[in-house]
C-alpha cells in the first residue's frame, strides 16, 4: 500500500511539473529526464474482472472488449467458456438456454447489469446480443453474489454493458450467410463545460431470413410413407431492433451517479417447426413491442463506509401470436392441405397480450470494520398479464376469454450477508441468508372450462457459506448452497392456448456444493493456467413439462441428483500465442421416482441434456505487419457435444461413453447417424488497422459443414461465413 501510495502522489508531481496541470492550468515544458522517470513508474491495480475471479464464487469473467470484432451473437462465446453449454432452437432469433452444472433453462439466471433480463423484452437476449453492446460477461456457477437478490437455482449468467468515462462514438456491421445483418451503435457524449452531466445511445438491429438447409421428413399420403430430404428452411424470418437513450450526472456531492434510461424494442419471429422438426408450419408468426423506463441512484456515504445503489424500472410489452392458417404446408413450403381447420400449430389463435413489469432494487454494503463487510439486498418485482384470444379458451360458466381475467404475479426475494477477510487477505468469508416471498392471483379451470378466480401465496428461505484461499499462484474455493427458484408467471398462469394453468406449483429447491482450483505458472514469458471446477446438486421439486392431450401444464415431478467436473488449461509461450482446451462431464440421474410405471427409470439420465462437452483453442497475434501499429489477430476454435438421449432409457441400457450403440437405440440419440458426437470447427481473422479507429474480421463457423443439432432433432446452421466492420469515430 505504501508503494502505490508513493508512486501515486510522484505521478500528481511530475505531471503538475511538465505542462500536465492537476487544476487544468498549463505549464513549463516537459523535460526528457523526468518523462523517462515517469515510464520507470509501475502501478500495480487489480481489474474489475481480477476482483470477481478471486471472490469466494465460483465465478468466470468474459472480457469482451477483446473481443468486439468477434461476429454473432455472444452465444459462441458462451459455448466456448468453461462448463458451459449454450442451446437454441434454431438460429437467430430462436431462444436460448443455457446449462451450467448439470442444470439449465429458468434454473440459470440471466441479468442486465445487475437486473433480470426479462424487464429488457426480447430482443435483448442471448441470441440477439452482439459482442460489441457489452464491456464483459460474468458467468457464475452455482452461488450468486448478494446483490443480484435472485432465486436462481444454479447459477447464472450477468452481462454487464459498456460504461466509457470519456467521449466514445464506436458503429458496427457484420454481414453473413443466409441473408443476416447485425449492426450495432455506441455513443457516449459528456458535456464540454460540465463533465458532470453525460448522455449516450446503445442500439443495435438484428436481421436473418434463416433459410439454410436441413434434412426434414417428407410424407407421402399415396403411400403412407416417410422419407427425409435436404430442403431449406422458408418460413423463419427473424428481427429484432433494441435502442436505449440514457442521460445522467455523476461526480455530484448529493448523488455519485443518477442516470435516467428509456428503451424501445420490437420482435418479430416466424415459426417453422416444432420441438422435433416432424411438424411444419408455414404461416405462424408472433411479435411484440416493448417500452421500458429505468432509474438509477449510486452514492458512497460515510467516508466511504457506505455504498448505496437503488434501481427502479418500469416495462410495457405488448406481445402477439397468430396462427390463423386454413391450409398445410410440407418442408418444400408447399401447400398439400387446404380447407382445413383453423392452426397449423394447434385450433387456431390471434392471440395478444398486454404486460405491466414494476421492479425495485436496492444495494447497501457497510464497512463496519477493517476488511469486515455487511451487504443488504433487496429485490421487488410485481407483473400484470391481461390479454384477448377469440380463437382461445372460452369459460363455459360465464363465457369469458380465459386471458382477460388479469394474471397477478409479485415476487420479493431479501438477502443479508456477512463477508470478511482474514490473515492478510489470503483468505476472505461470506455467510448469506436469503428469505423469498411470493403471491399469485389469477384463474383456475378445469378441463370442462369452468374457470374461477383463485390465488396462492408463500414464502421460504435459502442460505449460503463461501470461502477462498488465495496463495498468489494458487486459489481454493469452496461454497455450499440452498437455493429456491419460484415458479414464474408463464409455469403458473400457462399461455391459454396449449399450456393450461397450475397454482399449486412449488419452488423448486436444491442443495449446491461447489470446489474450485486455480493455479497459475509463469516462467520468463510464458504462463500456463489450469482450473478444476468439482460440483454435486441435489434438486426437489423440479418444476417438469407435462406433456398432455389436449393441454398441458407445468407440474412439480422429479428429483435429480448432478455430479459433474470441468477441467480448463491454457498455455501461452510468448504474448503473440496462446492455446488449450477444456472439458465438462456432468451426471445427471432422476432418483425417488415416485411413479410404479416409471421406476425402471430410477437412476437413470435426464434426457435432452448434453453430458459430455468440451472445446479447444488457438490464438497467434502479429503487430506492425503493414504499418506501425497496426494488428492482425488469427483464432481456431473447436466444439464437441457427444451423443446424448432424446428419450430417458434405463440405466442398465445405456452404452459406455464411448462403446457401441445398439440398433434400437440410434432413434433415440443425437446425433443418430453413427457419429460419437457432433464436431464444429470455427476459424476468424481480425486485422486492426493503425490507427486503431478501425478493424474488419472475416470468419467461417462450422467449417466442415457437420450437421449439428441442440434441443431435440431441431437442426442448426451449417457452413456460415461472416464479415464485420468496427469503426470507432471518436
Amino acid at each position: 500500500m505504501y508503494e502505490l501510495t508513493k508512486a501515486c502522489i510522484t505521478v500528481i508531481f511530475i505531471y503538475s511539473s511538465i505542462g500536465i496541470s492537476v487544476f487544468g492550468q498549463e505549464t513549463q515544458t516537459r523535460p526528457d529526464s523526468l518523462i523517462r522517470q515517469l515510464e520507470e513508474i509501475t502501478i500495480e491495480a487489480k481489474s474489475i474482472k481480477k476482483k470477481l475471479e478471486d471472490s469466494p464464487f465460483a465465478v468466470q469473467v468474459l472480457d469482451m472488449r477483446k473481443e468486439y470484432s468477434h461476429s454473432g451473437d455472444i452465444t459462441n462465446l458462451l459455448n466456448h467458456s468453461l462448463g458451459v453449454k449454450t442451446r437454441a432452437d434454431g438460429s437467430l432469433g430462436s431462444s436460448v438456454q443455457v446449462n451450467l452444472a448439470g442444470l439449465q433453462g429458468k434454473a440459470i439466471k440471466v441479468f442486465k447489469d445487475g437486473l433480470p433480463i426479462e424487464l429488457y423484452g426480447h430482443s435483448f437476449n442471448l441470441g440477439t446480443i452482439s459482442s460489441n453492446m457489452l464491456e464483459r460477461i460474468e458467468i457464475y456457477k452455482g452461488a450468486m453474489p448478494v446483490y443480484l437478490a435472485s432465486d436462481a437455482l444454479g447459477g447464472g449468467i450477468n452481462l454487464i454493458t459498456r460504461k466509457p468515462i470519456k467521449n466514445s462514438a464506436v458503429f458496427s456491421y457484420e454481414l453473413a450467410s443466409y441473408n443476416t445483418h447485425r449492426a450495432t451503435a455506441n455513443l457516449f457524449i459528456t458535456h464540454p463545460d460540465r463533465t458532470s452531466a453525460y448522455t449516450g445511445i446503445n442500439a443495435s438491429f438484428n436481421y436473418s431470413d434463416n433459410n439454410y438447409p436441413v434434412h426434414a421428413p417428407f410424407y407421402d399420403v399415396s403411400t403412407a410413407r416417410q422419407s427425409y430430404h435436404t430442403t431449406k428452411r422458408f418460413h423463419d424470418i427473424a428481427r429484432s431492433s433494441y435502442g436505449e437513450w440514457y442521460a445522467g450526472l455523476r461526480n455530484k456531492h448529493w448523488a455519485d451517479d443518477l442516470r435516467l434510461t428509456l428503451i424501445y424494442s420490437d420482435f418479430y419471429k416466424q415459426i417453422q417447426n416444432d420441438a422435433e422438426m416432424v411438424r411444419v408450419y408455414g404461416e405462424a408468426f408472433s411479435k411484440e413491442n416493448n417500452y421500458a423506463t429505468l432509474l438509477s441512484f449510486r452514492k458512497v456515504l460515510f467516508e466511504n463506509r457506505l455504498q448505496l445503489h437503488l434501481n427502479a424500472t418500469y416495462s410495457h410489452f405488448n406481445t402477439r401470436f397468430v396462427d390463423t392458417a386454413t391450409v398445410r404446408y410440407n418442408w418444400n413450403g408447399q401447400v398439400q392441405s387446404s380447407n382445413m381447420p383453423i392452426g397449423e400449430i394447434n385450433r387456431g389463435n390471434d392471440q395478444r397480450l398486454e404486460f405491466h413489469l414494476y421492479s425495485t432494487r436496492l444495494h447497501a454494503k457497510y464497512a463496519i470494520a477493517s476488511q469486515q463487510y455487511l451487504e443488504l439486498s433487496n429485490l421487488q418485482q410485481y407483473q400484470h398479464r391481461k390479454g384477448t384470444d377469440p380463437l382461445g379458451t372460452i369459460s363455459v360458466l360465464d363465457q369469458i376469454d380465459i386471458l382477460g381475467i388479469p394474471a397477478v404475479y409479485r415476487k420479493n426475494v431479501l438477502a443479508l450477508a456477512y463477508n470478511a477477510q482474514w490473515l492478510q487477505k489470503t483468505v476472505e468469508s461470506i455467510f448469506s441468508i436469503k428469505y423469498y416471498k411470493y403471491k399469485t392471483t389469477g384463474y383456475t379451470t378445469d378441463k370442462y372450462n369452468f374457470a374461477w378466480q383463485s390465488s396462492k401465496k408463500g414464502d421460504l428461505f435459502g442460505y449460503l457459506a463461501a470461502v477462498k484461499w488465495d496463495n498468489d499462484s494458487f486459489l481454493l474455493k469452496l461454497s455450499y448452497e440452498f437455493a429456491n427458484r419460484l415458479p414464474d408467471e408463464y409455469e403458473i398462469f400457462g399461455d391459454g392456448v396449449m399450456l393450461k394453468e397450475n397454482l399449486d406449483l412449488k419452488p423448486e429447491k436444491s442443495h449446491n456444493v461447489n470446489l474450485n482450483i486455480q493455479q497459475r505458472l509463469l516462467i520468463s514469458k510464458q504462463q500456463l493456467d489450469f482450473t478444476a471446477n468439482l460440483f454435486y446438486r441435489r434438486v426437489k421439486d423440479i418444476i417438469f413439462l407435462q406433456l398432455d392431450i389436449p393441454f398441458n401444464r407445468y407440474i412439480n415431478y422429479e428429483e435429480f441428483n448432478i455430479k459433474g467436473v470441468e477441467v480448463e488449461t491454457r498455455y501461452s509461450p510468448n504474448p503473440h500465442i496462446s492455446g488449450g482446451f477444456n472439458l465438462t462431464y456432468q451426471d445427471i440421474r432422476r432418483i425417488n421416482i415416485r411413479e410404479s410405471m416409471f421406476r425402471n427409470l430410477e437412476g437413470s439420465r435426464i434426457p435432452n441434456i448434453p453430458y459430455f462437452f468440451g472445446n479447444a483453442f488457438l490464438s497467434l497475434s502479429t503487430a506492425n505487419l503493414y504499418k506501425k501499429k497496426d494488428r492482425a489477430h488469427f483464432q481456431w476454435n473447436l466444439n464437441y457435444v457427444h451423443r446424448f438421449f432424446l428419450k430417458a432409457i434405463p440405466r442398465n441400457q445405456e452404452p459406455s461413453l464411448f462403446g457401441p450403440v445398439q440398433d434400437f437405440q440410434t432413434s433415440l440419440i443425437i446425433p443418430r447417424d453413427g457419429r460419437p458426437g457432433q464436431v464444429a470447427n470455427d476459424l476468424a481473422l481480425t486485422y486492426d488497422f493503425s490507427s486503431k479507429k478501425t478493424s474488419i474480421s472475416a470468419e467461417c463457423k462450422n467449417i466442415a459443414n457437420a450437421k449439428l443439432y441442440d434441443n431435440f432433432n431441431v437442426q442448426r446452421q451449417g457452413r456460415t461465413f461472416h464479415l464485420k466492420l468496427v469503426y470507432q469515430i471518436i
